[in-house]
């Protein structure tokens, strides 16, 4: 589960988005993978990509779903499940899909800032 938060890392240094945020986004989207899905049961997987343009940086976690229920925020205070939450107050947007084989991948995107320069290396 930490090597997706330091493949993100290492990948978007000086790309000048918000790390920290990056990093805590992409925590509770893989810990809810590794929770709720397939990807959680031995041998199972999650997938990073990113993606940068000028402007921002969107990235992707794919899970093994099987899942038959949506991703989604509570209506109400509760001890858990507010890790979308915090996705959608940091991110950008962000949003999810489902492929045929059953796949789910959960995205969000954050604004590029200053310190881009020579990025990507």
């Amino acid at each position: 589960m930490r090597e997706v938060p330091a493949y993100l890392r290492e990948a978007l240094d000086g790309a000048g988005a918000d790390l920290d945020d990056v990093d805590l986004m992409a925590a509770e989207i893989v810990t809810n993978a590794v929770r709720h899905t397939a990807s959680g049961r031995p041998g199972g997987q999650v997938w990073a990509a990113v993606i940068a343009t000028d402007e921002q940086v969107r990235v992707e976690v794919i899970d093994q779903s099987e899942a038959r229920s949506e991703p989604w925020i509570p209506p109400y205070p509760v001890l858990s499940g507010r890790g979308l939450l915090i996705v959608q107050e940091l991110a950008a947007r962000w949003d999810w899909s489902r492929d045929r084989n059953g796949y789910t991948t959960v995205w969000f995107q954050v604004p590029r800032t200053g310190g881009a320069a020579g990025w990507p290396r």
